[in-house]
This record gives structure tokens, C-alpha cells and sequence, in this order.
């Protein structure tokens, strides 16, 4: 596990690295001693980076690859509440999408973002599958729509909509993924337990979902096909999720026919104050 260089001629010993560190393994600087991590509590430490990116001086990196640390200030990135308000309320699920794929390229650009999501613990859990390409993404469609045949005249809570969905999509209409030219999956740890936890992947994706507009790429939250992968064995062959792993977020992405010219009204807040 890194442990933290400490520049010496930059740090003041203000302690603020032992405050922050969410481990709490980071011993205060002393007059003969800077901060520091004992040997038995190296293995401790979660690879935050907390104690570096509150250090105001400079003065400390934790030695975890190092050569990808980013350097900012306060105005690099500020953004007013007002332009990021309006940013993230102009957000729309996107359902028409154009001929265009997104290239590889600026797919790993998004998904880079993501690697920041929150996680418990810092374990980054989360590892992604990209789907591209029309027929690709239409034999994922086609799966999930065989998972409706399955569940038509069921007690199912979508079985009421089978066969409407079948319907449309026998007629030529993908009610599924919208003829997406790619599709994104987060997946995570496979555990013992009855229903893992699908929140860190959420989080994750929630990040793809916010930062894809400013690439200029559209998104909208796959659900028919995630609860298909959750209960139909072939679509879970088909996607070839690496052993040991479960997805638990997908979403449809790409370039949109169309552009939002405004917000449309949402009902109030509710809201209880103690």
C-alpha cells in the first residue's frame, strides 16, 4: 500500500492531512517530526488522496501513481450555481439518436470521469462493458424482448406491458434501446448475499449520465434491458460478464437528433424541515 512523501521545505506542519485522512492513519507533525504513517498502519490506508488534495502547500503526495495527479486551483474549477444549475436541469433522456457512432476515444474520455465516482471505502468497485454498434446493440434489444415474451401473462410488474413491447418490436419499433448506437454497462463484485447492492454502480453511471452532455453525447438509463439482465440467463451469456461479476447499471448512449432549446417545469420541491 503508498504511504506519503512529505516536501519538507514546503510543509508547515498544519496537520490538516492528519484531519482530513479518512482512515484517520496519519500521525500530527510534532517540532522534530513531519506527518507520517507508522509500518502497521501502511496497509490501512484507502488510496483517497484526501490528505493530499487538502494540503494547501503542496507539501505532501501520497506515492500512488503518482504521475497522474492533477494539480488544480479554485478557479480552474469553478463553475457558477447558476450556469451548472441550468446545465444539469437542460439534462434529457435521449431516444432518438443519429447514424453517428462515438468514438472510442471520446468514450474513454466519459468513462475516465467516472473513475472519480464516490465508493465505500474507495474500493472503486466499478468496471464497465461498451456495447457499439446497431446490430450489436439490436441483439441485446432482442434478448431483453425475449425476456418480455417470457414474462407475458404473468404476475410479473411489467407483464401487463409484454405484450405491447412485443407488439412494437414485431411491427419494427425498439421500445428497448431507441436503435442506440451503443450501450454502457456497470458492472460490480459478485457477492453471496440475495441482492447486491447496486448503488455504487449507479453512482458511477450517475456521472456518465451528468458529464456525457458536455461531450455533446445523449444518454438514457437502459432499464428494461437491466431488469432483463437480472432475471434472464441469455442475456447475461450474451454480454459475456467477466466470472465473478454482476451488472448493475446500463444505459443507452449517443450522438441525438435533436437539440434541447429549454427546461421544461418539474412539480415543486418536497421538501420536510426538522
Amino acid at each position: 500500500m503508498p504511504n506519503i512523501i512529505i516536501d519538507e521545505q514546503r510543509c508547515n506542519k498544519c496537520n490538516t492531512c492528519s484531519t482530513v485522512c479518512v482512515a484517520g492513519i496519519i500521525e500530527k507533525s510534532t517540532d522534530s517530526i513531519f506527518p507520517t504513517i507508522s509500518n502497521e498502519n501502511i496497509n490501512n490506508c484507502l488510496r483517497c488522496g484526501h490528505c493530499e488534495s487538502f494540503c494547501k502547500h503542496d507539501a505532501l503526495q501520497l506515492d500512488y501513481f503518482p504521475e497522474e495527479k492533477i494539480q488544480v486551483s479554485s478557479q480552474d474549477c469553478s463553475i457558477e450555481p447558476q450556469r451548472l444549475s441550468l446545465y444539469i436541469k437542460k439534462r434529457r433522456s435521449v431516444r432518438h439518436f443519429s447514424s453517428n457512432l462515438v468514438d472510442k476515444e471520446l468514450i474513454t474520455e466519459i468513462i475516465d470521469v467516472a473513475r472519480y465516482a464516490a465508493s465505500g471505502g474507495n474500493q472503486q468497485p466499478v468496471k464497465w462493458i461498451v456495447i457499439s454498434g446497431y446490430s450489436e446493440v439490436k441483439k441485446i434489444a432482442g434478448l431483453t424482448v425475449d425476456w418480455f415474451r417470457s414474462i407475458k401473462n404473468t404476475s410479473h410488474p411489467l407483464g401487463p406491458y409484454a405484450s405491447g413491447i412485443i407488439s412494437m418490436w414485431d411491427n419494427g419499433i425498439d421500445l428497448i434501446c431507441h436503435n442506440a448506437p451503443h450501450l454502457l454497462f456497470a458492472h460490480i463484485p459478485k457477492t453471496d448475499q440475495q441482492m447486491d447492492d447496486p448503488t455504487e454502480a449507479i453512482i458511477a453511471m450517475t456521472h456518465i449520465d451528468i458529464v456525457a452532455p458536455s461531450f455533446g453525447i445523449g444518454t438514457c438509463w437502459a432499464g428494461f434491458v437491466q431488469m432483463a439482465i437480472d432475471a434472464y440467463d441469455p442475456l447475461k451469456v450474451a454480454l459475456e460478464i467477466p466470472e465473478g461479476r454482476i451488472i448493475k447499471s446500463a444505459m443507452m448512449f449517443g450522438y441525438s437528433q435533436f437539440e434541447v432549446r429549454s427546461i421544461p417545469r418539474r412539480n415543486p420541491a418536497d421538501v420536510i424541515w426538522r
